[in-house]
């Protein structure tokens, strides 16, 4: 591989087109979800875990099987975006059910939770999807490397 990086990824569900590539979030190498050195993975008990496409609004259930390291391949000192762990409450009247979500490609907190309310990804909540509100939100980010 040379002088580039493999980033490790989970994929989403969203539709590949010319102008929009396939929707990856990069995993960072150590963070809730495990510790990702080589082929050494080392998951966590956080999974299957939820994760959100903050592009398309897509929300889709992954497992550690998932992880695909040819997704990403950048160069030397490239960026890759933070990977942020959303710990959000229902809204749904009565409900108040605590999830857990990541999410990718936005550099502060303030812009993933305006992202999360405004697209509202679909995410089973018992007998209703999950409602967003952006005060019941919380993130932590957690740096590539």
């Amino acid at each position: 591989m040379g002088d580039f990086t493999i980033v490790y990824s989970i994929r989403f569900d969203c539709i590949p087109t010319q102008l929009e590539p396939i929707c990856h979030l990069p995993l960072p190498h150590q963070s809730p979800l495990g510790k990702y050195e080589g082929p050494l993975y080392q998951p966590t008990e956080y999974w299957p875990a939820n994760f959100v496409c903050l592009r398309h609004g897509l929300a889709c259930v992954r497992s550690p099987e998932d992880i695909q390291s040819d997704l990403d391949i950048r160069s030397p000192g490239a960026p890759v975006p933070p990977l942020w762990r959303v710990t959000c409450t229902c809204a749904h009247k009565d409900c108040g059910k605590r999830h857990i979500v990541y999410a990718a490609r936005l550099p502060t907190w303030p812009e993933v939770a305006r992202r999360l309310v405004r697209l509202s990804p679909k995410i089973l909540c018992g007998d209703h999807d999950l409602e967003w509100r952006i005060d019941l939100l919380r993130g932590t980010a957690y740096a590539h490397d």
